[in-house]
């Protein structure tokens, strides 16, 4: 079906992997004008801005970086003046501080008031700085669309995610208010919760028997694809939905059953 993505100016942060690359190279797959971020990995997202344009879109990359505002206000400006505009935003960027995903301590305690303050002040202000540098831009687009990417584990926790948790739960709290705020001006907001993600059947650190057992324990019986977190987030922005406002979108499996 034909969504109604040709020609349309997209900005997909943190786009040079996993969903937003899914994300971005889909939306090339249907007409669209696509530019991505990236932090520091320029050649992954060069990659991608050719696997946009053999998409059949038009690609373009420019670094961010969520924690440092000049940037995402120069990335903003640098993509709104490339493609005349913004018609869709999807706030994919992510940052784990400066200890990264795997160092994280389990414990409360054994945190450094720094980290906190950093994974705060990129993942929940860093996308507030975004908004508001696209908001003009989505305001004067005929079909402004926003979706703002959280996780399942701002619901459903777990030991040593309670910065990012927190961070990506204002993004619920921030959307719930856009809605009103940009919505007056035709631009839906939304928001899109992925759980475990997989890419290609794979994870970056789960081994394939523990996903099968993992899977096993969700209502769906089945851990998505990031061609599935595209699809949703297509489906969220695509001029063809028209109702959709202020809503959480949970795609991660399901419930988890007990037992």
């Amino acid at each position: 079906m034909e969504l109604g993505f040709e020609g349309v100016a997209v900005l997909v942060t943190g786009g040079s992997s996993g969903i937003g690359r899914a994300a971005a190279i889909a939306y090339g797959r249907e007409g669209a004008r696509v530019a991505i971020t990236y932090n520091s990995r320029q050649d992954a997202a060069d990659a991608v801005v050719k696997e946009i344009e053999a998409a059949g879109g038009e690609g373009y990359a420019v670094p961010m970086d969520l924690g440092a505002p000049e940037t995402i206000a120069a990335a903003a400006r640098a993509v709104i003046e490339r493609w005349g505009g913004l018609d869709v935003v999807v706030a994919n960027a992510v940052s784990w501080g400066t200890l990264g995903f795997d160092d994280r301590p389990e414990k409360i305690e054994d945190s450094k008031p720094e980290w906190w303050t950093q994974i705060l002040r990129a993942n929940l202000e860093g996308n507030y700085h975004l908004v508001q540098q696209v908001a003009p831009a989505l305001r004067r687009s005929e079909q402004g669309r926003l979706v703002l990417i959280s996780t399942d584990l701002a619901e459903r926790g777990m030991a040593g995610s309670w910065a990012y948790g927190a961070a990506k739960a204002g993004l619920h709290g921030l959307a719930a208010s856009l809605q009103c705020d940009l919505g007056a001006d035709g631009v839906l907001v939304n928001v899109v919760l992925p759980g475990i993600t997989l890419e290609n059947g794979e994870h970056r650190a789960i081994p394939r028997p523990a996903l099968d057992q993992i899977a096993a324990k969700f209502a769906a019986r089945h851990l998505p694809e990031t061609t599935e977190l595209a699809d949703a987030i297509l489906f969220l922005t695509s001029p063809r939905t028209k109702a959709i406002q202020g809503q959480l979108l949970r795609v991660n499996g399901g419930d988890l059953l007990l037992g």
